[in-house]
């Protein structure tokens, strides 16, 4: 009786992590850290409770112990960051347990929430797939292709690439405000407009979640120019005038629709951040100087009244006219973006001191973002670290801000810090005799050094433009190595 006494509680101790594998390295400078903590501390959790093994894709809704919560709706955009995760493991280690997830889900994407008969994704789907809302909001719409972009980079499968396509098409003809610029931010199901407005993610998501990753890929020059666009529209109509800061919310006329008692949503460093590290990966694409000269402004801002430069915390919002007034929380995806930003402002100016600021910035995620006793990242905390929400998954949190971070951290410090080779891993069918460009970011002086295919080398490759002229074979399993 005991015995069984002592299994039954068993089942209600709390699960706890084993040791970090990402702090066998313990170094934060070391690009392995990175790699390792996506592969070990981060995805093996999302694996083993957020997959619906039953009805397909992923759970949307869990709290900090992997337990489900609320509701059972699914969302194109969350699912396709779950792609996204998944390519980026088969990117880093070969393993086809991730790239059989990943298509999985692809699968799951592309039967249930493309709409057949208007185009475009649904907003919302039940737990079998079937849509719920049949509007089409900018927000579902691009990060619904950030999944497929990047398992269009792993794989090349070409009927990935044609959904994204007829997507980009539908934003490009249907959404673009042809009066006065910017994207709408809601269609009909029928790509009718049912909201003129503009705000942030119309403007700037479709560059981070997926042009950019979408041009390093097929090279198409079509892709770059719309990225290029829609940067100097935030410029000409975001940026406040005043404060020099990229703002919110506005109406169809790029009016700024003000946030009365509502400071923490006037002016968001996480956003802010990305648009100015969007500025810096087009100049590393383009080299136009006057990206680095017109955001210097806004830049020195972020890093002046967005960080604490003694704790390593990013602020999430400050006040318009006041930044030193900000509010007290601190979420995962603003730290992720500000380590990020501080390697890529070290790869643009040469300046170590971003170097300490990305050691400040790391070392606060793992102390406090990293959850050591349930497993992959908290949603939010309080400036002093304690946790303020625990949730693991929700409409807005997947492992793809983690997953994304790792990865680019990982190559940025390998290329840019410690100037050594990195490993990635490519899974493509019947290609036949395309050209595969394999590196997943900016860095145009990132040389290839050597090609595996199918296990025996490959001489057929451009090293100084790092490209690969690849073999009309049905299955191509490659590893690469490049370096800088």
């Amino acid at each position: 009786m005991l015995f069984i006494l002592l299994i039954v509680l068993t089942l209600f101790i709390p699960m706890e992590c084993p040791n970090l594998k990402s702090q066998e390295h313990g170094d934060v400078l070391n690009g392995n850290f990175w790699k390792d903590q996506a592969l070990h501390d981060i995805l093996p959790y999302w694996t083993q409770y957020a997959i619906d093994h039953k009805d397909g894709a992923f759970i949307t809704y869990l709290d900090r112990c992997w337990n489900q919560i609320d509701g059972t709706e699914k969302y194109p955009s969350m699912i396709s960051r779950q792609i996204f995760s998944y390519s980026v493991a088969f990117l880093l280690t070969g393993e086809e347990k991730y790239i059989e997830i990943a298509s999985d889900a692809v699968d799951f994407m592309l039967t249930h929430a493309w709409d057949k008969a208007y185009g475009g994704w649904f907003d919302v789907l039940d737990k079998k797939g079937n849509p719920l809302q049949t509007t089409k909001s900018a927000f579902i719409q691009f990060y619904a292709n950030t999944g497929l972009a990047m398992y269009y980079f792993v794989t090349h499968d070409p009927e990935a690439l044609q959904y994204i396509r007829k997507s980009n098409e539908i934003m490009e003809s249907k959404r673009w405000d042809n009066t006065y610029g910017g994207y709408f931010n809601i269609l009909n199901r029928d790509l009718s407009v049912k909201s003129s407005d503009k705000n942030f993610c119309t403007v700037v998501v479709p560059i981070s979640g997926y042009l950019l990753y979408l041009y390093l890929a097929t090279r198409e020059e079509k892709y770059l120019r719309q990225a290029e666009r829609m940067m100097n529209i935030s410029l000409r109509k975001m940026q406040d005038p005043e404060s020099n800061w990229i703002l919110e919310s506005f109406d169809r006329e790029w009016n700024y629709k003000t946030r009365k008692n509502h400071y923490e949503k006037e002016v968001n460093i996480g956003h802010n951040i990305e648009a100015v590290w969007m500025f810096y990966r087009l100049y590393l694409l383009t080299g136009k100087k006057e990206y680095l000269h017109s955001t210097k402004i806004t830049m020195d801002k972020i890093i002046k009244w967005g960080f604490d430069k003694d704790k390593g915390e990013w602020y999430h919002a400050v006040k318009r006219l006041n930044p030193s007034i900000h509010d007290n929380t601190v979420y995962w995806w603003i730290q992720a973006y500000g380590n990020m930003f501080s390697l890529f402002s070290y790869r643009i100016t040469n300046d170590r001191k971003y170097i300490e600021y990305f050691r400040k910035g790391a070392t606060f995620w793992n102390n406090y973002f990293i959850d050591k006793k349930f497993g992959a990242t908290v949603l939010g905390i309080y400036p002093d670290g304690k946790i303020k929400d625990g949730k693991k998954a929700g409409k807005y949190k997947t492992s793809y801000h983690s997953m994304e971070y790792s990865l680019l951290t990982y190559l940025y410090l390998n290329f840019w810090v410690n100037k050594k080779p990195v490993e990635l891993y490519f899974y493509i069918s019947s290609p036949g005799n395309k050209r595969l460009y394999p590196c997943p970011i900016e860095d145009t002086t990132v040389k290839l050094k050597q090609v595996i295919i199918n296990g025996e080398n490959w001489s057929d490759f451009n090293q100084e433009e790092a490209f690969i002229n690849l073999p009309a074979l049905e299955k191509i399993k490659m590893k690469v190595i490049l370096t800088r």
